[in-house]
């Protein structure tokens, strides 16, 4: 709880450290870096602006995929990091989480007044975590050492 009681808004999906983290939907980063909940994290904004994707607790030392930085674009399915246990520090860098895990959110956003406020609506991602278990982005290590998609994506939506 970082030493209070506050609303988990997301879902913590387990796994091993330094697991690529894809993008659930393309958009625009947003938000990078370190926050002191969740630790070094990526905010990335869907194309169209309604809705949010939040991932945090990224790996210490290497969070982000080489090159990342805020208002890049991203693709569905793209690297963007990579699964850590950090935040719960003021102190930037800093693993004080027990667990590997990825904290996924998705907030819902109608009006930008609604943004960074009491009346945020964030869902229940997990049917949606569900689905995209059953439809996997195929990620594969490069000889340097960077992770990329194994199959080009094309959004039929946009040029």
């Amino acid at each position: 709880t970082y030493g209070f009681a506050r609303k988990h808004l997301g879902h913590d999906l387990m796994g091993s450290l330094g697991t690529p983290i894809v993008a659930v939907e393309g958009g625009r980063v947003e938000a990078m870096g370190w926050n002191r909940y969740g630790g070094w994290r990526v905010g990335i904004r869907s194309h169209d602006s309604k809705r949010y994707y939040y991932y945090a607790h990224l790996q210490k030392d290497r969070p982000f995929a080489p090159g990342l930085k805020e208002g890049d674009t991203v693709q569905a399915g793209q690297v963007i990091g990579f699964m850590g246990r950090t935040g719960y520090s003021t102190k930037e860098n800093v693993n004080n989480i027990e667990s590997v895990h990825l904290h996924f959110g998705i907030q819902l956003i109608f009006d930008e007044s609604q943004k960074e406020c009491n009346s945020e609506i964030w869902i229940d991602a997990y049917p949606i975590v569900r689905l995209l278990n059953r439809h996997r982005s195929s990620v594969a290590r490069q000889p340097d050492g960077t992770c990329q998609r194994v199959y080009a994506y094309k959004d039929l939506d946009r040029e």
